[in-house]
Order: C-alpha cells, then sequence, then structure tokens
C-alpha cells in the first residue's frame, strides 16, 4: 500500500530542489521549497536536535551562566539563524528525504502506533525532555504534541514509559475525537488527503479505503469500520473528503458521539490495542484451531519468509503455528505488528499488506 505513492512524493520533493555546485543543500533553502509542510517539519526539528545536543555538551561544566533569561533569549536568536544556515551533504538529504517520507506515512495513517514505535524505538522509558523533542519531528496532528506536552509539563513528569505513554495517547485522542463532529472529524484528517495530494495539488484527492479503516482502527473507533467494509463489499475503493465527511456524520448521527475502544488490561502488562488491525471482535470457537501453515500459498509462503522474516523459515513457523492459538482476530493483528517491529518491516508494505490480508480472511466471519 502507497509503494508508488511513496516514490513519486520522494522524486517530487528530491526535484524541488536542484544539487548545488557544492553538493550541498541548506535548511533554508528546504524550508523555502516547494515541498509538504512535515517534511520541512523534519527537517527543522533534526537539525534543531543537533544543534542543542551540541550546546549541552560545550555548555555543561561550564561557569557561565547559560541559564540566565538575557542569555537565553539572545541564544535562541542564534540558534534559529545557525539552523537556517545549516547544510547537508547531497547524499544526506536524499537519504533522510527518504526516512521522512516513510515516517510521515506511517505517522499520517497509524499515528498512536508510529509514535509509541518511533520514540520508544530503543528504551522502555524517556525523560520528558526528551520526549518533547521528539515530538517536534511529528508536524501533523498538533494537538497531539500540545496536549501532551502541557499534560507532561502540569504534572511535572520528569519521565514516562512506554505502557505509560500509550496509555496517555490513547486517552487524549479519544476525549479529542468524542467531541467531534463527522466534519469535524473529517477535516482534522486533512493532513492525510493533503500529504497524498502532492504534487498534483487536485485539492480533491481520495483515499484508499483500505488506509482510512487502519486510521480508525489505530484510534480504536471500531464503530465506523462497518460502514467502510460496506463501501468495499459495494465495490468503492477511495473516498474524497466531502465523503468521509458524510460518511462520518452519518455514523454519528445513527450511533451517537464517537467512543474509542477502551484499553484492556492484564494482570502484568498493558495490552495496547489502539493499532490493532481488526474489524471483529467477537472471539472465534476455541474448538476450531486454525491451520495457518497450511492456509498460506507456496508462492505467499516464500515471499513472507524473504520480505517479512528475513530468510528465517523456523520463524516463519514458530509465528504462525503461535497465532493459530489465537482465539480473535484482534489478538492475531497485535501478534503481526509485533512481527512487523522485530522484524523491522513497512506495514505498509505489498508484503506487510498481503500477509495481513491472509490472515485477516482466516478470521474474519465473513470470509467463512
Amino acid at each position: 500500500m502507497f509503494e508508488q505513492e511513496t516514490t513519486d512524493i520522494i522524486k517530487a520533493i528530491l526535484s524541488r530542489i536542484p544539487q548545488t555546485s557544492g553538493g550541498s543543500i541548506g535548511i533554508k533553502d528546504i524550508l523555502a521549497a516547494d515541498i509538504p509542510h512535515p517534511i520541512k517539519t523534519f527537517f527543522r526539528s533534526d537539525v534543531e536536535a543537533m544543534l542543542l545536543s551540541e550546546l549541552q555538551h560545550h555548555h555543561k561544566g561550564s561557569r557561565f551562566s547559560f541559564d540566565h533569561p538575557e542569555i537565553q533569549s539572545l541564544q535562541q536568536q542564534i540558534n534559529s539563524i545557525l539552523v537556517l544556515h545549516y547544510k547537508l551533504k547531497w547524499k544526506e538529504y536524499n537519504q533522510r528525504v527518504d526516512d521522512a517520507v516513510h515516517m510521515i506515512i506511517n505517522y499520517l495513517i497509524r499515528p498512536q502506533w508510529a509514535l509509541t514505535n518511533a520514540i520508544f524505538e530503543k528504551e522502555q522509558s524517556i525523560s520528558s525532555h526528551s520526549l518533547i523533542s521528539l515530538l517536534r519531528y511529528f508536524g501533523p496532528y498538533e494537538y497531539l504534541r500540545e496536549i501532551i506536552t502541557h499534560y507532561l509539563s502540569e504534572k511535572k513528569i520528569a519521565s514516562i514509559k512506554k505502557d505509560e505513554f500509550k496509555s496517555l495517547v490513547w486517552k487524549v485522542d479519544g476525549e479529542f475525537i468524542r467531541r467531534k463532529s463527522g466534519d469535524e472529524l473529517a477535516k482534522m484528517m486533512s493532513p492525510i488527503f493533503d500529504f497524498f495530494d502532492y504534487p498534483n495539488k487536485t485539492s480533491n484527492n481520495s483515499i484508499m479505503i483500505k488506509a482510512l479503516i487502519k486510521f480508525f482502527e489505530d484510534k480504536g473507533l471500531t464503530m465506523v469500520l462497518p460502514r467502510f467494509e460496506g463501501e468495499i463489499v459495494q465495490g468503492k475503493t477511495e473516498m474524497n473528503r466531502h465523503e468521509l465527511s458524510e460518511l462520518l456524520e452519518d455514523v454519528r448521527r445513527t450511533l451517537g458521539a464517537f467512543q474509542v475502544e477502551k484499553i484492556e488490561f492484564e494482570q502484568t502488562e498493558l495490552i495496547e490495542k489502539s493499532h490493532n488491525i481488526n474489524s471483529d471482535t467477537a472471539p472465534r470457537d476455541g474448538t476450531l484451531k486454525l491451520d495457518l501453515l497450511s492456509s498460506i500459498s507456496e508462492s505467499d509462503k516464500r515471499k513472507f519468509i524473504k520480505k517479512i522474516f528475513k530468510q528465517n523459515e523456523d520463524a516463519y513457523t514458530s509465528a504462525l503455528k503461535s497465532m493459530a492459538e489465537l482465539l480473535t482476530w484482534k489478538q492475531a493483528s497485535k501478534s503481526i505488528d509485533e512481527i512487523f517491529i522485530q522484524y523491522d518491516v513497512d506495514p505498509y508494505s505489498s508484503e506487510a499488506t498481503r500477509f495481513i490480508e491472509v490472515l485477516f480472511e482466516q478470521y474474519h466471519p465473513k470470509s467463512r
């Protein structure tokens, strides 16, 4: 999913800023270019983080009062100039554009999942200061960053664990959504439409319904999923902003205020459902043990082993056997997310999408 769109966006971004004779590109040129705003935000945040890291290193142990208000005010002005005039080598810029586009697409479609896994990629706990710095990389959905930052400051939280962060984002998103009308919720999703409208800028583009389903699954807003599935059954594959607004408002009028599924707890571990790829909440009969290994074609099997499990057939077999014991699609989809994280798989790649589709067919009632 989005392979071609991703390629086109990256090519368009790179073409908007020609390579200079010196083989470098300045941040001020990136900020002035005709490229998506989230990409500009990414680059500026990247360089700001680099600069602050250097300053902290140089100021550490200094006898000078760098924390004096007047010094800090002047330092901010200096920092702004330093950032704008920072230059990246062209090769580095190319790589960072690729990184930025993939990260932003993941974040646009599954914000809770993307935030949690990007921020806690290496550690299970992070300081609030570092968290706030990392949040600056994510330009779209500003309400998430603003509310989280305010909460950390107001509660004077010094650090936060991964499970605590997941719970916080869930609550923030759920409360924010609950107050929205269908039209307001559709407008909140404008960053998705705007990003994939680049570089054509038609202002009336459509998004794949499968991507919209993943967006609402990420938030736990399962009450809207049957409507999307109904559209797909009728042969519709994409939806523009206006159509999305009408569908969401019709759901709200029919079923009431938007409500997200609650976080479920086990005795020792928080089970996060926000990023699960699910539309089937009912457990299948516990006596029906799925034979996932035999249900997958040989061609799909070879593709999954190569592209998802990195040529490790034993890992593939073990994962499928474990998933066969799971009773619900929710449990299975959580396991799929864990596999993608473990093997660093792009969840929107064609192999990942096919993997999900094949397993989904084994759990979804309509498929049996």
